[in-house]
């Protein structure tokens, strides 16, 4: 059982259990939740337990919950959402996604030095990466296919690096915080990052992604020891393939590619493009990486003419169906 506990309470027993099932299924560190109803039962647990963070619904606050042994109370406000509720405690908007919730409760244990948390012991990840010299060859919509597909079965996360994605306008939102926040946090050093990345992660489906950076130069100044130690901390959260979408802005990516299980390079026929590959593959010679040629995977695509879909959408296409074929 966890050290660490986290505890809701609230009236109303539909809204505890559906905040619970759901962190039960995603569970992205190791936390202890407990749900109550009913506030003796809340007194009585929290007797001889240090309780890090309660979300209480602002109408059941009282003095009892005070002087538990409470490390953080998060007060779940039905009303207008107030940063506060008027006795330092940091409020938060009930009926908004339970997703968001979470990632508002994660986003406090990564910023609390007094509380380390430690992910759910797993295999180690396995990295595979997407890499083309070429372009327009469908490369980030097989990426994202193949972490949809992957999704259903394993627990799998998207990540996104290139200098351009045009996600904020794929999804139709502006995300709060994005891959250059988790890099910020690795640089200062912190010791919280499963939770930092949870508070950080959105979904499609089943499958987790990270928020690209929105500006191209946050990328193209991450030096390749950062990009390695962004990616160690990544593969010990519990993953069980971590998918990762690189663009040329990149530094070294020859370290990146070289961590890589497997790198798909999606290619096209023509000259030009033929002649951009045999460029990058010659590269690779120069800079003894023949190891990544051996992992690599290149791949010819049929011509797809039913991509004009919604990104969660794409493992329902004929791309999808070529997806589920390569993997047998």
């Amino acid at each position: 059982m966890a050290n660490n506990i986290m505890a809701v309470y609230d009236k109303d027993e539909e809204y505890v259990m559906r905040l619970m099932n759901y962190f039960s299924e995603t569970r992205p560190v190791d936390i202890e939740l407990q749900g109550f109803t009913d506030l003796d039962y809340l007194k009585e647990f929290a007797q001889d337990r240090q309780l890090d963070v309660l979300l209480v619904q602002d109408s059941q606050m009282c003095g009892d919950i005070e002087e538990m042994k409470i490390g953080k109370i998060m007060v779940l406000s039905e009303g207008e959402y107030e940063a506060e509720d008027g006795k330092g405690h940091k409020t938060i908007y009930k009926y908004q996604s339970t997703e968001n919730i979470v990632r508002e409760v994660m986003c406090y244990y990564a910023e609390e030095p007094a509380v380390h948390i430690g992910v759910l012991k797993g295999t180690k990840s396995r990295l595979i990466g997407v890499y083309s010299p070429v372009k327009r060859s469908l490369k980030t919509s097989f990426a994202l296919c193949l972490g949809e597909i992957l999704s259903h079965t394993r627990k799998t996360l998207y990540i996104d690096i290139e200098d351009y994605h045009g996600f904020n306008v794929i999804f139709g939102q502006n995300f709060m915080t994005d891959i250059s926040d988790l890099l910020f946090y690795i640089q200062q050093s912190k010791n919280n990052f499963p939770c930092k990345l949870a508070s950080v992660v959105q979904r499609i489906g089943a499958l987790d992604y990270i928020p690209p950076a929105i500006s191209p130069e946050d990328i193209k100044q991450v030096r390749a020891e950062d990009w390695m130690n962004f990616l160690r901390e990544v593969l010990d959260c519990n993953y069980d393939y971590v998918i990762l979408d690189i663009g040329d802005s990149v530094r070294e990516i020859t370290g990146i590619l070289n961590a890589c299980e497997t790198v798909y390079t999606p290619i096209r026929e023509d000259h030009v493009s033929k002649a951009k590959l045999e460029q990058y593959e010659t590269w690779l010679r120069i800079m003894e990486c023949e190891d990544v040629l051996e992992k690599t995977e290149k791949l010819s695509f049929p011509f797809f003419n039913d991509l004009e879909v919604r990104p969660e959408n794409l493992e329902n296409t004929s791309l999808g169906d070529y997806v589920r074929e390569m993997l047998g």
